[in-house]
C-alpha cells in the first residue's frame, strides 16, 4: 500500500500540471524548502533577475489592475442599478425613464455602469494580448494562463 501511494506522488510530482501549480519539489530538504518559501507571489510578481524595461508599473500590472478597477466600478453601480431597477415588463421602461429624468445622478450613474462593461471588455481583451505576446504563458506558467483564460 506504501509503495502504491509512494509510486502514486511520484507520478503526480511528475505531471505537467502539478509542476505547473507548485515549482518546487516536496519540501524535504533544506533546498527545497527555501525553494518554496522564496518563490511566493511577491517574488514571482517581482523576481530577482528581470530586464530594466519590464520594472515599468503599467507595463507589468496596468491591464489587470485597470480590468479589476473596472469589475468593481461595474459590481458598485450594478448593485446601485439593482436597488432602483424594477424588471418586469410593464413598469420596466417607466423605471428606467425615472431613472434617467427624475433620480439626481441616475443618468450618470448608469452611464458609469455602461462604460466600464465596455471598457472592461476592450482591457481584458488588451491584457490577453499582452500575456500572449510576450510569452507569460510557458512554462511554469501555464497553470496561471489557464486560470485567467477561464476568468
Amino acid at each position: 500500500m506504501i509503495e502504491l501511494l509512494l509510486r502514486l506522488r511520484s507520478r503526480i510530482a511528475a505531471s505537467n500540471i502539478f509542476k505547473s501549480v507548485f515549482r518546487h519539489g516536496y519540501p524535504d530538504t533544506d533546498m527545497n524548502r527555501s525553494l518554496v518559501v522564496t518563490s511566493n507571489l511577491f517574488l514571482h510578481v517581482f523576481p530577482v533577475k528581470v530586464k530594466r524595461n519590464s520594472l515599468r508599473f503599467w507595463f507589468h500590472l496596468g491591464l489587470g489592475a485597470a480590468s479589476l478597477l473596472l469589475f468593481v466600478l461595474l459590481v458598485a453601480t450594478g448593485v446601485l442599478l439593482m436597488l432602483y431597477y424594477t424588471p418586469q415588463p410593464l413598469p420596466a421602461y417607466r423605471s428606467l425613464k425615472d431613472l434617467q429624468f427624475a433620480v439626481f445622478g441616475g443618468r450618470v450613474l448608469r452611464n458609469f455602469h455602461r462604460w466600464s462593461a465596455h471598457l472592461m471588455v476592450a482591457t481584458v481583451f488588451l491584457h490577453l494580448c499582452r500575456v500572449f505576446l510576450t510569452g507569460s504563458y510557458k512554462k511554469p506558467r501555464e497553470f496561471n494562463w489557464v486560470i485567467g483564460v477561464l476568468l
